[in-house]
This record gives structure tokens, C-alpha cells and sequence, in this order.
């Protein structure tokens, strides 16, 4: 495994020179964090889906161990880890990879999703997506696994045709002090959620996020980490790109039949 800079960063490691004057618009800052590659294989053919419980482990602990890299940068207020697999995903390299990108800014959708946690938290005393995992293993429509730590699961209000969510039953610590035990939970949670969609749906292409809270603050207590895949089997048109609304052609609930049953044929994997 290696992990080595983007050579095509969306964010330089130095201050540019100049960024440009703002004129009418908004005040212009200049791009600057990490944006890093993590080779998790020499196996150029090699997919998620196939690795071991071990190899999945070691993927899991050099992410902690770039994402506490970018978590001790002053400059990185947020860390976004994702996996692009194939083309419809805009995976770039056909090689097997990851990448680690560390903002210096906190992205309007997280903070927005902070901000929702943070009323959550007023008004029930508890966090927004440790309900929301409590309330899909309670009512199983849409639940495809869970174990003591984690619940996998298609969500209520999902935005995409069959995607899969793996989300912590417990406040998890932040996810540079997850420990060994934990990492190979969730390793294997994802290997199994890789492998049903390639039963289920024809090994797809997808985009892998392990969402993260901002790093000041001690945001993790209100918005925990989690891991969301999505498979790519269609395509946003005018209508989601005009309004922002999604169309999904199958229920939640369908989708979660279907996975459901792949999912018997690759538990014991």
C-alpha cells in the first residue's frame, strides 16, 4: 500500500502567489489543504469486493492514519475520504485507490447537516444519526445487517437507487482514535455491502464516502461519522440538476428486498 499527493490536487499544499480579485462576487480564498492518494493494493485488477478481512483492516488503518496526518494540519478545518470505482463513478486511474482530501473551510452541506444535528440535539436530547440508526434496525423495512457497533442499511429518505448507508449504533470516537477491533467491524461491513451490490446489481460502478464532522469543536459528538456507497446505475437529468430534487425509480424498501437476498449469499464470505 502507498499513499502519495494527487498529482492533480483540487488543493495545493502552498499559498498561490495570487488568487484573483473577487469583484462583484464573493471574497476569493485560495485553495490550500491536502489532497492525497491512497494505492491500496499493487493488484491492478483488484476490486473492494475481493479483499480479505486483513486487507480491508490495513486500508481502514492508513485512512486513520492519513486522516489524523489532516486532522493535526492547523490549516484543515474538514477531511473527506471517498473511493471513485469506475468510469460512471469518475474514477480517473483504473487502478485501485482512495483519496483523502482535507478542506480549509467546512462545506455547506456539512455544516447543514451540523446545523439539523444541532437542533435534533435541542430538541430530543440525543443525536440525529444514532436515531436514525436506532430507528432503522427497530423497523427493519430497509435494514440489510447489523452487529453490536454498526447498522447497514438503505435509508428512509435516500437519495440515490439502492445506496447503502453503515452507520455506528454507539457514539464512535472521532475517526483518528477508532480502534483495531472496530476498524475490522467495519471493514468487514464494507465488504460485505461492496459484495451484495455486485450480486445484486451486476458488480456496479459507485462512489465510496466516509462523511467525518469539522474538526473544531468536538462537532463528532453531534454528527458521528458514517460511510455511504453508491452505486451508479443511473444518471442525474434536468429535472434533479434544475430543482436539486432527486428521482429514485425504486422504494427504499424494494431496494432493501433485493439486497436482502444477495445479501444471504455473501454473509458467510
Amino acid at each position: 500500500m502507498r499513499v502519495v499527493c494527487n498529482k492533480y490536487p483540487v488543493l495545493l499544499d502552498e499559498m498561490p502567489a495570487a488568487v484573483g480579485e473577487p469583484g462583484a462576487f464573493r471574497q476569493v480564498e485560495p485553495a490550500v489543504g491536502r489532497h492525497e492518494v491512497i494505492v491500496e493494493t499493487p493488484i491492478h485488477d483488484a476490486e473492494l469486493a475481493g479483499f480479505g478481512s486483513d486487507e480491508m483492516l490495513e486500508v481502514l488503518q492508513t485512512v486513520r492514519e492519513r486522516f489524523a496526518a489532516a486532522a493535526a494540519d492547523p490549516r484543515i478545518e474538514h477531511v473527506v475520504i471517498f473511493r471513485n470505482q469506475g468510469r460512471l463513478a469518475h474514477a480517473s486511474l483504473p487502478h485501485p485507490h482512495s483519496q483523502l482530501a482535507g478542506l480549509p473551510f467546512v462545506p455547506p452541506f456539512i455544516a447543514q447537516v451540523l446545523e439539523r444535528s444541532r437542533t435534533y440535539a435541542a430538541e430530543c436530547g440525543a443525536v440525529l444519526l444514532l436515531g436514525m440508526a436506532k430507528a432503522e434496525v427497530e423497523d427493519g423495512a430497509r435494514l440489510l445487517d447489523t452487529t453490536e457497533r454498526l447498522a447497514t442499511f438503505v435509508p428512509f429518505a435516500a437519495a440515490h437507487d439502492n445506496e447503502i448507508w453503515i452507520v455506528p449504533r454507539q457514539l464512535p470516537p472521532r475517526f483518528d482514535r477508532v480502534d483495531d477491533q472496530d476498524l475490522r467491524e467495519l471493514g468487514d461491513a464494507v465488504r460485505r455491502a461492496t459484495r451484495v451490490l455486485a450480486v445484486a446489481l451486476g458488480n456496479p460502478d459507485y462512489n465510496l464516502m466516509l462523511h467525518t464532522a469539522p474538526l473544531g469543536g468536538a462537532t463528532e459528538r453531534l454528527l458521528p461519522w458514517y460511510l455511504q456507497i453508491i452505486p451508479r446505475c443511473a444518471v442525474s437529468a434536468g429535472f434533479e440538476m434544475g430543482i436539486g430534487v432527486r428521482i429514485l425509480t425504486t422504494a427504499p424498501e424494494s431496494a432493501a428486498q433485493t439486497l436482502r437476498s444477495a445479501f444471504r449469499k455473501v454473509a458467510g464470505l
